[in-house]
């Protein structure tokens, strides 16, 4: 009786936690290009985000110019 759970599975095996066979190698395109060679253009999803990045940057440029300049004007 396998349901009561009196003895162990005489059936089961167990695996090594290891790979057995060497991982094979396969040729990868260059994830960090962001240039898409097909169409000739970026698309609009990364035109979006360099946008957002460009006036998020700039915005913290100019949060610490503000800041700055109020610190020395105060002392």
């Amino acid at each position: 009786d396998t349901v009561s759970g009196d003895e162990p599975p005489s059936d089961t095996t167990t695996k090594p936690p290891y790979l057995t066979d060497p991982p094979s190698t396969i040729d990868y395109d260059d994830a960090t290009e962001v240039f898409n060679e097909e169409e000739g253009a970026m698309g609009p999803g990364a035109i979006t985000a360099i946008v957002i990045a460009v006036f998020l940057g700039a915005s913290v440029l100019l949060a610490l110019i503000v800041i700055t300049l109020r610190k020395f004007t105060a002392s």
